[in-house]
């Protein structure tokens, strides 16, 4: 079994747990991981030149759907941990694949969050309001940025990590307070007051 696929089983062991953080200003972010969120969340749409991950990024393209993406993961035929490590882009996700893991998503140790994400002043795409953030031991912090569907609903838009504090300057930051984690029956999972 190759590591791409290893990495979509340990996520879905966690596909529809609920997360819901309190924030110190008195929001809260509350959004389900699904299952669909796994091709962007571990960053396989920077990797342009495989053919599939083109359609995939092809919105006039119905037919590569994340649900298609996972087909192949779950197959493994034309997207492996192999071919994703083929590709020139793999780089500019590497440290992000690696660091994708069931821990990583459901830590506690978020501590702080950036509140209206303003992506224009550092030249991102990302379209998440919120993004969550820990700094790691050694250098660098994990991200979890959290967007606004169509429907008025959140999701985790990107899991990413970056070397430096880039995503963090001139950002409006308020410290979580509370961190609750349910389970796919609901139950609660994790919790932990900050």
């Amino acid at each position: 079994m190759n590591g791409l696929l290893l990495k979509f089983l340990e996520f879905k062991e966690i596909s529809h747990f609920r997360i819901k953080y309190t924030l110190a200003n008195g929001d809260v972010l509350d959004f389900k991981l699904k299952q669909t969120d796994f091709p962007h969340l571990i960053g396989l749409h920077k990797l342009v030149d495989i053919p599939l991950i083109g359609h995939f990024n092809d919105v006039s393209n119905t037919t590569v759907s994340a649900k298609f993406l996972i087909s192949k993961i779950k197959k493994e035929s034309q997207l492996t941990e192999k071919i994703i490590k083929k590709s020139i882009y793999f780089p500019s996700i590497e440290q992000r694949y690696y660091n994708f893991s069931r821990e990583n998503l459901l830590t506690l140790t978020y501590t702080d969050a950036i509140v209206n994400f303003n992506a224009l002043l550092i030249g991102s795409k990302l379209r998440g309001d919120y993004i969550l953030f820990e700094k790691q031991k050694t250098q660098g912090y994990n991200y979890l940025s959290v967007a606004m569907d169509a429907q008025q609903k959140r999701y985790a838009e990107s899991f990413f990590y970056h070397s430096t504090d880039l995503y963090l300057r001139n950002q409006n930051i308020v410290k979580v307070c509370k961190v609750e984690i349910f389970d796919k029956e609901g139950n609660l999972y994790l919790e932990d007051t900050l």
